[in-house]
């Protein structure tokens, strides 16, 4: 299930806590964003560090952590998934209902298209972040972007200057 993003950091220089990127998602939908407002949120966070990334995945029952050294990665990914089938589909199944397939095709679209990034450790462990537009925190998040942080991830993984 993809994400919605409350926070977006990337940066070629590291923050006041030393993060190079900082992404904090929760999941989608109107329930949960009333958690949110009441602070019971359920929410994944990527920290990448210098030399180390940080994995929380947080839930209504508790929360787990993974510390990862930058020197164990072996690769990172991103990916971009289109839902335009899906958006076409609902369009003209919806198009005889006074044209309400005009908007909710488009709209379907719109809020679906997900981005994900992720990387892989020496053990095999793969952690990834699948997320898509958040209308009510106001983010959206493009391949571009995305890209940058998998760019910040191998010159971190490279032990090269970030640039």
């Amino acid at each position: 299930m993809a994400l919605v993003i409350k926070k977006w950091h990337a940066s070629t220089t590291p923050n006041e806590k030393g993060n190079y990127v900082h992404l904090i998602g929760r999941e989608a939908g109107l329930f949960a964003w009333f958690l949110s407002v009441l602070g019971l949120d359920p929410t994944t966070e990527v920290e990448i560090k210098k030399d180390l990334i940080i994995f929380s995945a947080a839930s209504l029952s508790g929360r787990t952590t993974r510390v990862i050294p930058m020197k164990s990665l072996t690769s990172a990914f991103y990916g971009y998934e289109k839902p335009w089938k899906e958006a076409v589909l609902l369009g003209l199944i919806l198009s005889p209902l006074f044209f309400i397939g005009l908007l909710v095709g488009p709209l379907y679209y719109f809020l679906n298209k997900t981005l994900a990034i992720g990387v892989v450790e020496a053990s095999g462990w793969n952690g990834g972040f699948a997320f898509k537009r958040s209308v009510i925190e106001g983010q959206n998040i493009d391949e571009k972007q995305a890209y940058k942080v998998i760019d910040i991830v191998r010159h971190l993984i490279e032990g090269h200057h970030v640039a």
